[in-house]
């Protein structure tokens, strides 16, 4: 097994362990929410926060704590470029037109849409 999909299935089967959890769509949707926060460049330790936010986006306070995060993320790669290798978070801060680049307004907006797509069931 992959080493990444070896990981996933540990985490995914702790939190099963532990009893009914209260974020099921979380773990329904696990690989591919992994797979968005692999393309955030998060860490491991934010995947459930990020998870359940990603499941929960039509709810303005979750959506909101979700934005607070993203700015917070958005800053720390600003003011440590290339640290973090490739990533959305990275292309998105690095991505200019004619000169000018993404507002952190517009890079919030752009990830909140990108991780909602990513969430929707199929």
């Amino acid at each position: 097994m992959h080493p990444q999909s070896q990981r996933l299935a540990e985490l995914l089967s702790a939190r099963v362990a532990s009893g009914v959890p209260d974020d099921l769509a979380a773990i329904v949707l696990g690989p591919r929410l992994r797979g968005l926060c692999d393309a955030l460049g998060a860490p491991e330790r934010d995947w459930w926060q990020l998870a359940r936010w990603a499941t929960r986006l039509d709810d303005a306070d979750q959506r909101d704590a979700f934005g607070a995060y993203l700015d917070v993320l958005v800053a720390y790669r600003c003011g440590h470029p290339g640290e973090h290798g490739e990533d959305v978070v990275s292309d998105l801060i690095a991505h200019e037109v004619d000169g000018d680049g993404l507002t952190a307004d517009e890079i919030r907006e752009i990830l909140v849409d990108f991780v909602r797509a990513g969430a929707q069931p199929v």
